[in-house]
């Protein structure tokens, strides 16, 4: 309780300031936050109001830490901290040490003696997440674009799709299925375009307008998809991967033009928000609720979801850039191609 009020208490007031008075976590503070390993246990390394805090994961079920124990790092020098777990059981207290790669990024944590190493999240090594390449790609793409759309996926109401750009106001597109900058290293489809439920675009013009208020605007990176490169998509995974997509027979939520995945850009520059993590990168940072990273950047992705939820939305837990109406419940998966779209 008293870290969930904690973290409400921050989030109210970068709201105050407008989501920009948050002091910018140092560089060299920057490089030690992520996840570290070894011993049996995890944790994360993040910063909170211009501190260090170690976050333990007790429960391999905490996916996103926000379960977890909390215990701030009291600096005595550079990468050198002193721990305290102190609780009516047992009181204790350990140094932290970090070592660094020659790019300066922590690379192992040492905590009274034991030493955890560091798993980084992909950008950390500038290295962006990305799937095994298939070497038959090419041909399921084109198998993808023959098959059938299996007939109960059709059933449902069929929604009405609309131009997401110049219907919402303050909406920029950036649509990385339609390029190789992706996942799956590849397009899933060609000449894409931001369209959606006209239900979707009235909610998302009621988020727009809130956005605006702080110098915000929409950023999509998915809307409508049609059910093929769903498929597509689906048959690029590994074996190992195949859970992470929904099978082609039950199609997909943005296949009804219900869903939509989306982030923030600056009014003013034009420029992509940095967010907590990257697109459809698969990893802890993903969850709506992952406690690491920085004051900052937890604080605008709660700030999106908040404003989201106002606008209608239902927010996922696994993502949290995917929002939808009702999961897009009582609509029909739809396979139109981006050319029919008008």
């Amino acid at each position: 309780m008293k870290r969930f009020w904690a973290g409400i208490f921050g989030l109210m007031l970068l709201l105050s300031c407008g989501l920009a008075a948050a002091k910018e976590v140092p560089k060299d503070v920057a490089y030690l936050l992520g996840m570290y390993y070894g011993n049996g246990s995890e944790f994360l390394i993040r910063e909170n109001e211009g501190r260090l805090e170690l976050v333990y994961r007790f429960g391999t079920e905490d996916k996103d830490f926000s379960g977890s124990n909390v215990y701030p790092l009291k600096k005595e020098h550079f990468d050198s901290y002193t721990i305290n777990e102190v609780g009516p059981i047992m009181g204790t207290e350990a140094a932290v040490r970090f070592e660094r790669d020659s790019a300066g990024r922590g690379i192992t944590c040492s905590i009274g003696g034991k030493r955890f190493s560091r798993y980084f999240y992909p950008d950390q090594k500038d290295n962006p997440y990305r799937f095994p390449a298939v070497k038959n790609g090419e041909e399921l793409a084109q198998a993808a674009a023959k098959a059938v759309e299996p007939a109960p996926l059709q059933k449902g109401t069929t929604a009405r799709l609309v131009n997401l750009v110049g219907n919402v106001p303050n909406l920029k597109a950036d649509l990385r299925y339609a390029r190789a900058d992706n996942l799956f290293g590849r397009p899933l489809y060609n000449g894409a375009k931001a369209y959606a439920a006209e239900e979707v675009a009235a909610g998302l013009q009621k988020a727009a307008e809130k956005l605006k208020s702080r110098g915000y605007g929409l950023l999509v990176w998915e809307a409508y998809r049609p059910w093929s490169a769903s498929k597509l998509a689906y048959d690029l995974l590994p074996a190992d991967g195949k859970n992470l997509l929904a099978h082609p027979d039950k199609g997909d939520v943005h296949n009804t033009g219900m869903a939509v995945d989306v982030s923030l850009y600056d009014l003013q520059t034009g420029a992509a928000v940095p967010m907590i993590s990257d697109y459809d990168e698969v990893s802890p940072r993903q969850y709506q609720n992952y406690a690491g990273s920085t004051s900052n950047l937890r604080a605008l992705r709660d700030y999106l979801v908040l404003v989201m939820k106002e606008a209608g939305f239902t927010a996922s837990q696994m993502e949290w850039w995917h929002f939808s109406l009702n999961d897009g419940n009582g609509y029909a998966k739809l396979n139109l191609p981006f050319s029919s779209l008008q």
